[in-house]
């Protein structure tokens, strides 16, 4: 039986960790045996790749990136969270304005009431997440003068 190259491309891995079956083993030694462009492509196949050297300053230089990225990370999400708070209790206490009150034919009072509280628990949420940036900063500050000293 005779396999187009493309087929025997696609056994040549499995041929070559010697994990295909008998007969695929004998089809592609038999196309091997006339095909000189499947003999490069298994030849390409033993060709050992050299394992990366990587050195103590390389390594080091990767650590530092991944410090630096995890330390903006928490200051990235601090500022977000503090940026989201002010805006969401804004939004609140101008819905609150703008929607207002009215005065119902009964003499009931009707106002968006729940919106002051959920503003004010915005603005507690704001001052949280700024105390969290500040300590995130101050906290680099540190480390980073005692690096120095």
């Amino acid at each position: 039986m005779k396999l187009s190259c493309e087929v025997i491309k696609d056994l040549l891995p499995l041929y070559y960790d010697k994990v295909c079956s008998k007969e695929s083993a004998l089809l592609v030694e038999e196309h091997l045996a006339d095909c000189p462009q499947c003999r490069d492509e298994l030849q390409k196949l033993n060709m050992h790749l050299e394992s990366p050297t990587i050195s103590n300053q390389e390594v080091k230089f990767m650590e530092n990136i991944s410090e630096k990225w995890k330390k903006d990370k928490r200051v990235s999400f601090t500022r977000g969270s503090m940026l989201i708070s002010a805006l969401a209790a804004l939004i609140c206490f101008v819905s609150y304005n703008l929607i207002g009150s009215k005065l119902l034919p009964d003499g009931t009072l009707v106002e968006p009431f729940a919106l002051i509280p959920i503003g004010y628990l915005f603005i507690l949420l704001f001052i949280i997440s700024l105390i969290f940036n500040l300590l995130f900063l101050l906290i680099a500050k540190l480390k980073k003068n005692n690096k120095k000293s």
